[in-house]
Parts: structure tokens; sequence; C-alpha cells
């Protein structure tokens, strides 16, 4: 193995491996490319020099997620990039496994539930050693970030609000299962309200507004989002709300499939519950969508800012949202191995690279607008 492979996906065959493996191939950045089955591995592989147009400097290696077997590998790099979902089921050997052998470790999640559980447990181990620790370094939730240590720039804000509007949305299978399985949970999506986390209704849409639309949209806490959870550790913001308008079908559908489920898991067990949503997760996206496109996926997220005496607002206009999350993944793995890492422990991308820096990198890429 290359001394200089210091980079490592887990879960490369799926569709957001693939995309963080050619954003990693578009900055010459080697890297491994793990997971369960060396023959999905290889054929995500090819298309990956499909996309690329050229051969990708990448290893494969099959792994499962016990550590016993992460160990090892995890010795010989120093960022690993987690994109196997859902996350709450199958990240903790590979948190682990980054602890025990110095990796920092960044991954793709949606799941408001899973980073504020990897906060409470190591958070501060990984500060201790140095390293970051970095959930949703993804479209959700690291784009609201971004938006909001802007409009945190103007002095006096102390609560933000977040609207996502997405345009053709192409949520993959394991985003769908994610998701489903916090937006089915009545009592474990938050918002911050003064400081503490309060719950949202689980099987509720709402009418959201966005200043470019001339119709009122309707949107759902869609898991909670992670604002809320990294703003409540900033001393500056003491509201935060988060919610995201995919389409008025769409939330439609979504919430007829909630209804279904809160019928169907009466008195199921936890795994029982889990497993449930899997099942309607894969009913509802039954295969890979394809690669998005700047010029048909478009999406905006815009961040409302209030305070005392002051109110801000920012938006965030953002192309082919999916590939940008393996563009952020790459960009934070480039700058964690240039040095350029301004924050350790558990952190945001937007704390952890510097928001200005990272709205500049994808703005001269093509893919975000910049504040004026």
């Amino acid at each position: 193995m290359s001394n200089d492979r210091n980079v490592l996906i887990y879960g490369a065959s799926g569709y957001t491996g693939k995309l963080v493996a050619e954003s990693l191939a578009q900055r010459n950045i080697p890297f491994y490319m793990a997971g369960r089955t060396q023959s999905k591995l290889e054929a995500a592989l090819k298309i990956v020099e499909e996309r690329h147009g050229a051969p990708v400097d990448a290893e494969i290696v099959a792994a499962s997620n016990a550590i016993e077997e992460l160990l090892p590998l995890f010795e010989k790099v120093d960022v690993v990039i987690n994109v196997s979902g859902p996350f709450m089921q199958l990240g903790w050997p590979i948190v682990e496994a980054c602890l025990q052998k110095n990796c920092h470790y960044l991954d793709t999640t949606g799941e408001q539930d899973w980073t504020i559980a990897i906060q409470e447990k190591y958070g501060q181990a990984f500060a201790d050693k140095g390293l970051l620790l970095s959930p949703a370094n993804s479209y959700m939730w690291a784009a609201g970030a971004l938006a909001g240590e802007v409009v945190l720039e103007t002095k006096g804000i102390d609560s933000l609000d977040f609207v996502y509007q997405i345009d053709n949305a192409l949520p993959s299978q394991a985003s769908t299962k994610s998701f489903l399985r916090m937006q089915g949970n009545p009592d474990s999506q938050y918002y911050l309200e003064q400081g503490e986390y309060k719950a949202w209704p689980h099987d509720k849409a709402f009418t959201v507004t966005v200043p470019y639309r001339s119709q009122p949209l309707l949107a759902l806490s869609w898991g909670g989002a992670c604002e809320p959870v990294w703003f409540k550790m900033d001393d500056r913001v003491l509201n935060c709300r988060v919610l995201t308008a995919f389409g008025d079908e769409i939330v439609t559908n979504v919430i007829n499939v909630i209804k279904q489920y809160s019928e169907q898991s009466v008195g199921m067990t936890d795994s029982q519950k889990e497993e449930l949503t899997n099942q309607m997760g894969d009913e509802m996206t039954t295969a890979e969508p394809p690669k998005d496109s700047r010029d048909l996926h478009h999406t905006v997220i815009v961040c409302r800012g209030q305070g005392r005496q002051v109110t801000k607002s920012f938006e965030l206009s953002l192309c082919a949202p999916y590939t940008w999350t393996g563009e952020i993944c790459a960009e934070g793995a480039a700058r964690i191995l240039n040095g350029q890492l301004k924050a350790v422990g558990f952190q945001s991308a937007a704390k952890a690279f510097g928001h200005h820096e990272l709205l500049n990198t994808f703005h001269e890429l093509g893919f975000c607008s910049l504040p004026e």
C-alpha cells in the first residue's frame, strides 16, 4: 500500500461514495475504496473512471464494518470518509476505529440523532487527540451551516430560521431510509428554542415561504437537521429551526407513509421499527438515481436571522447538491492533508474549514452563490 494513500471512503460502492470518489480524483488525491462487497466496489470504480474520463488512483479493499477488520486498514490513513448509512445502524465501529487509529472522521449523514450521539460520546475524545469529528459533510446539512455563519456575522443575531428548497429532488436509497427512520419518530426531531432542544411534530407538514417563489410551499422537519446541533454549541444562538421543502407532492406522500408507519409500528421494538422504515425506504426508492445535473437540480437554502434590534437574511443558491456532497467531502480531506484544518473535535464543515473559504472555493467551481 502506498504511503501517499491517506484517505479512505467507507461505503464507497453506493451513490454518494461514487460522488466522493470522483471529487477526490478531480483533486488528484489517492484513496481507498472500502466496503463489504468486492464486486460492487469494482463496479463502482469503473463508473467513477467513466465519469472522470481517466484512470483513478484508487485501491479497493473489501472489509465489513466490524472493528477488527477496520483497525488494520485505518492504521494506514489519516482521513476516513464514511458514507455508509443509515449511520445510527452502521456507523459506530467506524467512529471507534478512527479514534483508536488517530484518523480524522468525516461523514455524509443527514441523521440528527446520530450527530447528537457521536458528539456526546466521542466529541471530547477526538478533540483531546487533535482529531476532527465532522458529520454531515453533505448538502444536508453543511450548506445551511455555511449560510448560518454568514448571517451570524451581523452582530446581535440570536435566532436562525432555515428553509431548504429543492427542485427535482433525487434521494438515494440510503438517504431515504435514514430520513424515514427519523421522520417516523414522534419525539426525537429537534429544533432549538432558548438554547434547549424541542421536538417537532413528526407527522405534520408546514407551510413555508421563500422570497423568490410566488406561492407558499409545504415542508417537513425531515429529521430536524444538524444546524440545531451545531448552533447549540454557539453562544451567539438561542433559537434555530430548519424545514425542508422538496415539492408538495413528495411532502404529502411522505406524510402518508409516516401515518402508515405509525399504524403498523404499534407494539414493535426499536429494532423492528428500524426494519420497517428500511423496508418502506426500499419501496419508496427502488433504484439508485442518476448523477444530478447542474442545470436541472437547483436548490436554495434561505437563512433568516433575527435579534433584539436587527434582522439579516442570506439566500445560498446551490446547484447539483448531491454532487456537491462529494465535493465538500473531498475538499475537506484536501484541506486536512494540506494542514488547513481550523478546528478539531466535533465541528461542522463550516467551522472546521472556514465558511468563507468553502464558499469561495465552491463559487469558483460553479456550485454556489456568494454573500453580497
